[in-house]
C-alpha cells in the first residue's frame, strides 16, 4: 500500500492541487490527511471540496477545526474584534455541507495495513507528549536557523541527533506499541525510525504553509507499506510559485476582511519561517502596555500592534 501523507493545508488550494498531482504521478494508492484544512489562506471551502472528492483518503481533524466549531450558533454581531477575523472569514466562506463534513472527522485514527498498525493524530503530543514541540516548534526552528536556508539533510541530522539523545522521548518509545505514527501540526517535515525499525514517526510538514526554513517547495511524504519488514518513507518537495501565489492572496477577499492576519501569513510564505507567534507576543505586550484587556484583541489594538511590529522589523533590518 502506498500512501501520500499530507497535513496542514490551511486553505491553500494551489499547494494542495500541486501535492495531489505529484502524488498521483507517483502512483499512490490513497491519501492520509492529518488535519488543519482551513485558516490562513483564502480557499478553505475549495480545499475541503477537493479532499471530499478524492476517491481514496483517510482524514482526521486538526486543532484549527475547533475554532470553526466554536462559532456555530454564535451571534455574528459580536464578531467585531481584530484577532479572530480569519476565523469569521473562514466560517462564512465554508458551505454548510463542507463544514458538517469537516467536523464529522475523527480526532484520531488507527489503521491496520498488511499487519502494520498506523496511528494518525494531528499532533505528535498524542504519542510523545511535548518531546517534539518543546525544542522543535516553528518558533524555535526560526530562532535556531535564523536567516539561513537549510537543506533536508541538515534538518534530518539535527532532529535525529535530538531524538537519539532525548531521554524523555526514548522513554515514551518503550511504552508505544510497534507501528507507524503519523501527525502534523508543527509545520516542519521530518521522520524518525527506531534502530530496530519497529517504530516509525512521520511528520509530512505543512502543505499550505511550510515553516521549516527550506526554500524548496511544498512538502508531503510518501509511505510504502508492504509488510512489517518492508516499510519505506520518502520526503517530497513539490515546486510552487510562491511569488505568484502571494499576488493572488493580496487580491483575495481574505486580504480585505482579515488584513493583518493575511499580511503576517504573506511574510511566512516569503521567509518559510514562523512569524505569527512573534506577532501575537508583540500584540500582547502592546495591549498590556496600553491598558487594553480585551481578548480577543480589539480591531484597533490588533491593527496598531501590527503597524508597530512591522515598523520594528524594518528598523531591525537597517541596523
Amino acid at each position: 500500500m502506498r500512501f501520500a501523507i499530507v497535513s496542514d493545508v490551511h486553505g491553500n488550494l494551489p499547494a494542495l492541487n500541486a501535492v495531489i498531482e505529484d502524488a498521483e504521478k507517483n502512483k499512490t494508492d490513497s491519501f492520509i490527511f492529518a488535519g488543519d484544512y482551513c485558516l490562513s489562506n483564502p480557499y478553505p471551502d475549495e480545499c475541503i471540496s477537493r479532499i471530499r472528492n478524492l476517491d481514496k483518503k483517510y482524514c482526521i481533524r486538526g486543532n484549527e477545526e475547533a475554532y470553526l466549531e466554536n462559532l456555530i450558533g454564535k451571534d455574528k454581531r459580536s464578531w467585531t474584534d481584530g484577532q479572530m477575523q480569519i476565523s469569521y472569514y473562514c466560517f462564512q466562506k465554508i458551505s454548510p455541507d463542507n463544514l458538517e463534513y469537516l467536523l464529522s472527522m475523527p480526532e484520531q485514527m488507527k489503521l491496520d495495513i498488511h499487519g502494520v498498525t498506523l496511528h494518525v493524530a494531528h499532533s505528535s503530543e498524542a504519542f510523545i507528549s511535548d518531546c517534539e514541540h518543546r525544542e522543535w516548534s516553528t518558533a524555535q526552528v526560526a530562532m535556531r536557523y535564523q536567516d539561513r536556508w537549510i537543506t533536508p539533510e541538515v534538518f534530518c541530522a539535527d532532529i535525529r541527533r535530538y531524538f537519539d539523545e532525548n531521554k524523555r522521548f526514548q522513554g515514551f518509545l518503550e511504552d508505544l506499541e510497534n507501528g507507524i505514527y503519523i501527525f502534523g501540526h508543527s509545520h516542519i517535515q521530518w521522520n524518525y525510525r527506531t534502530d530496530d525499525g519497529k517504530k516509525l514517526f512521520i511528520n509530512p510538514g505543512s502543505c499550505g504553509l511550510p515553516l521549516d526554513c527550506m526554500d524548496m517547495g511544498i512538502p508531503y511524504s510518501i509511505l510504502d507499506v508492504l509488510d512489517c519488514d518492508h516499510i519505506a518513507v520518502e520526503e517530497r518537495r513539490v515546486p510552487f510559485p510562491v511569488g505568484e501565489y502571494i499576488k493572488t492572496l493580496r487580491q483575495s477577499d481574505q486580504f480585505i476582511r482579515a488584513n493583518v492576519w493575511s499580511r503576517v501569513i504573506i511574510r511566512e510564505h516569503e521567509t518559510k519561517r514562523e512569524h505569527l507567534f512573534f506577532f501575537l507576543k508583540f500584540a500582547e505586550e502592546y495591549a498590556v502596555r496600553t491598558g487594553d484587556m480585551q481578548r480577543p484583541f480589539s480591531a484597533s489594538t490588533w491593527e496598531k500592534a501590527y503597524e508597530l511590529w512591522e515598523a520594528s522589523l524594518k528598523k531591525e533590518k537597517t541596523l
